[in-house]
């Protein structure tokens, strides 16, 4: 199985439209770069409610403050985009160009071939998320450096404190753990992709439905009236890495999600072993 995952890994590396991905993210960056080194004095006066004055407030916007605004968008909007296609590639993506009925021609079990292409899934997502998170934090600090302490702001939320301060280190260790909760929680989208991608022959078609049914969600999670059904839609669990930066550290919360993800992963995976076991290659 190793060496089937490692060929797995292989073959998407050699893929160019794989690499998308990296440079969208790059152009994100620049973006974000250009906005958020134009509205520093907007941000700072925002920030002097909470601080002595503007000065003193400007000085917490740092390279960690800078990257802890990048995690957001980049995991709840472009990644679950490279998760749909990465999934929805695996299995429709072959089919399209005829590999997969040859490479299913030599004795291999069908189950074996879902969990080899589950582990490269996320393989390639802990990559990214890699990628993604480290690219934030080394740009943010190489341009707008570090501050003494990080302030950091939870309106809106019902969990622990709006401000909390905490050191450098604290704050970079719970960044780190957030992008680790990123990675595993986006594999629900990863396996969802796969599981439609037995389901049909056209990449497209997999990585279409896995984004509307992640959009719906997360539009539905958004309504003010949507309070019951909010705590187990999949964009709410998914994104639910905020717990990582509230004090009182809420644990059992946090168990709660990783349970419920486990468990919508492991739905998933195990409807396309099945899905894949009784389909006709063509």
């Amino acid at each position: 199985m190793i060496r089937d995952t490692a060929y797995e890994l292989l073959k998407m590396s050699r893929q160019k439209k794989n690499y998308i991905p990296l440079a969208r993210y790059l152009l994100f960056l620049l973006l974000c770069y250009i906005a958020y080194k134009s509205s520093v004095s907007t941000l700072a006066q925002t920030l002097s409610s909470f601080s002595a004055d503007r000065n003193e407030a400007a000085k917490y916007l740092d390279g960690l403050f800078f990257a802890r605004i990048m995690l957001v968008p980049t995991f709840i909007v472009l990644m679950p985009i490279v998760m749909a296609a990465l999934g929805g590639d695996c299995l429709a993506g072959e089919m399209q160009e005829g590999t997969l009925k040859l490479y299913m021609t030599r004795p291999r079990s069908r189950t074996g071939v879902i969990l080899t292409k589950f582990t490269a899934v996320y393989l390639a997502s802990f990559l990214y998320s890699l990628f993604f998170s480290s690219a934030g934090v080394i740009i943010g600090c190489l341009f707008f450096g570090t501050a003494p302490v990080q302030m950091l702001l939870m309106p809106g939320q019902v969990f622990g404190s709006t401000v909390s301060i905490m050191s450098n280190g604290e704050a970079l260790f719970r960044y780190v753990c957030a992008s680790l909760y990123f990675s595993f929680s986006l594999m629900t989208l990863g396996t969802m992709a796969l599981m439609f991608s037995a389901v049909f022959n056209r990449m497209s078609a997999a990585a279409l439905a896995v984004i509307t049914i992640y959009f719906v969600s997360y539009i539905a999670a958004a309504l003010p009236f949507a309070g019951v059904l909010r705590p187990w839609l999949i964009s709410e669990i998914m994104n639910n890495a905020f717990l990582f930066w509230l004090t009182p550290f809420p644990m059992e919360k946090l168990l709660l999600n990783l349970a419920l993800l486990a468990m919508y992963i492991c739905g998933f995976l195990v409807a396309a072993i099945c899905i894949f076991n009784y389909k006709d290659i063509r």
